[in-house]
């Protein structure tokens, strides 16, 4: 199994979801120590990442090496609508 890192910034958004897209996102999130989920890589400007889609939610992840252990780091997450403007301008800053 990959070792799961949470960002701060993927909790808060979690925090403020509805119970039931929380608990959603949080069981997807688990499940992708085993690589389970509906998993595709972004391309272009945000090549080496990866998003993980939950209904109308997006986890943005990447995969890293961290103490010699296959990591993967959630990194950003919301909504389908604006999540990749917003996470490449984050990346540009």
């Amino acid at each position: 199994m990959i070792a799961i890192r949470v960002q701060d910034e993927v909790v808060d958004y979690l925090r403020r979801l509805a119970p039931k897209a929380r608990h959603a996102l949080r069981v997807a999130i688990k499940a992708l120590a085993r690589e389970k989920g509906d998993i595709k890589p972004l391309t272009d400007d945000l090549e080496g990442f990866y998003r993980l889609r939950v209904g109308s939610h997006r986890v943005v992840f990447e995969y890293e090496i961290i103490n010699g252990k296959r990591t993967i780091t959630c990194v950003f997450a919301g909504p389908r609508k604006w999540i990749y403007e917003v996470f490449q301008s984050r990346l540009m800053e």
